[in-house]
């Protein structure tokens, strides 16, 4: 298949898992920014809106990250249920089309979210010049760690029902206990370390830093920038050399 076949073949995935499902059913859309918007709520309500970049910050980070356990579901349910995984394999469609498809798919739900927490952030916050530049191109990186986390697990679960266990487990680690809806300065210094070993919790700081919200020296921004490159590399090499594309 020609590059733009495949390409042709990764829209018609966008459309399946994507587009269509949102269309037919807009109450998706609550389901997706349902818990992102709860904490937003929450920490307004106690800081008295005097956190409400934190928030923000957080939302747009769990928001982003939520596509790869999404993707873990949906491409679970692909493969066991529908076997559309093995129709693929035994398609001229490559691996990397049917990934960057469905990847792409589960931005039909996060999309909204993401543009509203932007609004939000910029109407509350002070964020600077290369602010959304910065914010975009972290919510990158998260789009593709998560999908690549996402996409690994899925080709090792034998059921549908074993990604109601881990979806939850990956938001807890990964979204709620590290420092994605709070500042790290918050935790004690002798152990702050630890933080820093979530990736998306230097995915928060580098947008509290672009929003405005926490001032970032030039080793903070470093520090997040390389931690989260390196994290994101790390788990989209995992995903090509580890997942388990076909059946064994």
């Amino acid at each position: 298949m020609s590059l733009r076949t495949q390409l042709r073949a990764s829209w018609g995935l966008i459309a399946l898992n994507g587009v269509i499902p949102v269309k037919r059913m807009p109450l998706y859309l609550v389901n997706t920014l349902g818990a992102p918007f709860s904490f937003l709520f929450f920490i307004y309500i106690v800081s008295q809106g005097r956190s409400v970049g934190f928030g923000v910050a957080g939302g747009l980070v769990l928001t982003t990250f939520s596509i790869g356990t999404s993707l873990q579901a949906d491409m679970t349910h692909f493969r066991v249920d529908l076997k559309l995984q093995d129709m693929v394999v035994a398609s001229p469609m490559r691996a990397w089309t049917y990934v960057l498809g469905m990847a792409l798919s589960e931005l039909a739900f996060a999309t909204p979210g993401i543009v509203a927490f932007l609004f939000v952030g910029y109407a509350t916050q002070s964020p600077s010049l290369l602010g959304l530049p910065i914010i975009l191109a972290t919510l990158l990186l998260i789009w593709a760690l998560g999908s690549s986390l996402g996409f690994f697990l899925a080709t090792y679960l034998r059921d549908i029902r074993e990604t109601f266990a881990i979806a939850p487990l990956l938001s807890l680690v990964l979204s709620v206990l590290p420092p994605v809806y709070y500042p790290i300065a918050a935790i004690p210094e002798n152990v702050r370390w630890l933080g820093y070993l979530a990736p998306t919790a230097d995915a928060s700081e580098l947008i509290q830093g672009a929003l405005g919200i926490t001032p970032l020296s030039g080793a903070d921004w470093l520090r997040s920038a390389a931690i989260l490159i390196g994290f994101t590399a790390a788990f989209m090499l995992l995903a090509m050399f580890k997942a388990q594309w076909r059946e064994k």
